[in-house]
């Protein structure tokens, strides 16, 4: 039996994308070189422009074994811009690129192709979506058009533009639940104290237990002009209502969602491929750091029971806090504690609308306690 090749593995020819002919003289359109456009995020145009003939499009790779014993590198032929990867070993998905200017951007002026994958999305790390049913989604509230109406006012932008506009009407008014009459008789004020009462209701899924945990840690203090042994020696305070969740549980939340087949889980090194025999490396994504790759080859090289079939993949968890402040008047501010995956394209993590932060605790303020102790 022949050992593993390191041969390129070429891929199937891609047609032509449709021409775009013009409607007075019927001759295709061909647009001038100097025109040519090229978005970070992949072989996407603006919608002025077509697109270039035999662009590349990423896609699944189908009827691969899920199990292979060494990681065997796989490389991709190098596209119009000269990129290509060069993948740990073959990979089973090639996350699905979303071929408009949303894949980069949120300016609501662009023509846009949203992404099916992510709409479909709706992520509640430690609520799974079954405990939840349709008619409960808009139970606090006195009708669901008042949910609705309370949902579009208190989401969104802050200042209410034209697109927030449309967003009403799509999204809200233009729901099988908005009634009329019951928007008629709306009034914000007792919908607040709806919700306010809903909230204290134990029974109710979406009470704040469900995912959240709350839990306490000892911190040790200084104090001005004194000098102790040893920090063991420093006085201690007890810091309660820490609220936070597990990042185990947010992991599984987002690996069963949706939004896992825009997650890259098989590492890669990219290259630019200049002229024969000259390739330069390209760093741009943490998935093809080569940390990312150097983790990915330390979990497949563990060992394994004879019946494991199951693909070993890396989550790369990427955290950081700042504190937020509530209100745009007044000193009203929270200190939470994010998580994003670098499985995730740096652009996508970017995009506000894309959802892509996901919280795991909330750090209280100790500073007036600390100052009260000195």
């Amino acid at each position: 039996m022949a050992g593993p090749s390191n041969a390129v593995i070429p891929d199937p020819p891609i047609p032509d994308a449709p021409a775009i002919m013009s409607a007075r003289s019927g001759r295709r359109i061909r647009m001038p070189a100097r025109y040519a456009d090229f978005l970070p995020a992949g072989p996407t145009n603006l919608p002025h422009i077509p697109p270039p003939p035999n662009s590349p499009l990423n896609r699944v790779v189908d009827n691969l074994p899920n199990h292979q014993p060494m990681l065997v590198p796989y490389q991709t032929t190098p596209d119009s811009m000269g990129l290509f990867r060069v993948y740990a070993q073959r990979p089973t998905l090639i996350p699905i690129a979303n071929e408009g200017l949303d894949a980069i951007a949120d300016a609501p002026s662009f023509d846009t192709q949203s992404n099916p994958h992510l709409e479909r999305s709706r992520i509640v790390p430690g609520l799974p979506s079954p405990d939840i049913r349709p008619e409960e989604l808009f139970s606090a509230f006195s009708s669901p058009t008042a949910g609705l109406l309370f949902c579009w006012q208190y989401s969104g932008s802050n200042s209410k533009s034209n697109a927030e506009m449309k967003r009403l009407v799509r999204d809200f008014l233009d729901d099988d639940e908005y009634r009329r009459e019951d928007a008629r008789v709306y009034d914000d004020v007792r919908e607040k104290k709806f919700v306010q009462d809903y909230l204290r209701d134990r029974s109710n899924p979406f009470h704040v237990e469900n995912g959240w945990r709350c839990s306490s840690v000892n911190i040790r203090l200084p104090k001005e002009k004194v000098k102790f042994a040893s920090e063991e020696a420093a006085p201690e305070m007890e810091i309660s209502g820490i609220y936070h969740r597990r990042i185990t549980d947010i992991i599984k939340s987002v690996f069963e969602d949706s939004i896992i087949s825009t997650f890259h889980l098989t590492p890669f090194q990219q290259q630019w491929y200049i002229s024969e025999g000259r390739t330069v490396k390209v760093y741009s994504e943490a998935y093809s750091s080569p940390a990312f790759l150097e983790a990915y080859k330390e979990i497949n090289a563990l060992p394994r029971d004879p019946d494991d079939k199951l693909e070993q993949v890396v989550a790369s968890l990427m955290m950081w806090s700042d504190s937020t402040h509530l209100a745009s008047f007044g000193d009203a501010s929270l200190w939470p504690f994010y998580l994003c995956f670098g499985n995730q394209s740096k652009y996508t993590r970017g995009k506000p609308t894309a959802s892509a932060c996901h919280h795991v605790a909330y750090i209280p303020n100790v500073s007036p306690v600390c100052n009260l102790l000195s």
